[in-house]
């Protein structure tokens, strides 16, 4: 990646939960402690873009998978939205990554929906037409339907598959 585009370290851990809290809502993100943990986990990273200050501005949480990497969240700070920053970091992301990139999205039913659909779009990914859901990331909550994008192409109804399969598993903890 860019020099500017690190892997975030613990201590980085409250600057970018403060953008994550701030960009989703409760129901699409873990708590706190649930959140923190995952950076234990060998497959998962968080790729932050930090200023000169060293203030993380934007990240992408993924999750890498032997033929693909799947992206949990991404996101810019809001107050510096709109000035490109998150295009340009995911087109490095996108240069970087060598695999399939999946990721969810609300179906396109609102207007900030449809926006974001069409910036994945813009940047290259496909909206693939599988039933999917997002399985609960706090017990409180239920699944939310959702749909997938991948990058660089759409991908078969059997890879979709085996994607879903190992996201619900390693990132929900289903038990499949």
């Amino acid at each position: 990646m860019n020099s500017r585009l690190d892997i975030i370290e613990k201590n980085d851990f409250d600057d970018f939960f403060k953008i994550l809290d701030a960009s989703f809502p409760e129901v699409e993100r873990r708590n706190y402690n649930d959140q923190k943990k995952l950076l234990d986990e060998m497959m998962y990273e968080i790729y932050a873009y930090k200023d000169e200050e060293k203030i993380i501005n934007a990240f992408i949480a993924t999750w890498n998978f032997d033929e693909f990497n799947f992206i949990e969240h991404f996101a810019v700070n809001p107050n510096i939205r709109g000035n490109g920053l998150g295009t340009k970091m995911l087109n490095n992301y996108m240069k970087e990554c060598k695999k399939t990139i999946f990721l969810e999205v609300e179906p396109p039913n609102t207007d900030i929906a449809k926006r974001r659909i069409n910036f994945y779009k813009r940047l290259g990914f496909y909206l693939n037409d599988y039933d999917y859901v997002q399985l609960p990331l706090q017990k409180q909550h239920k699944p939310i339907p959702l749909m997938v994008m991948t990058y660089p192409r759409r991908v078969n109804k059997d890879e979709f598959k085996n994607y879903k399969r190992k996201v619900y598993k390693h990132v929900y903890k289903a038990k499949i």
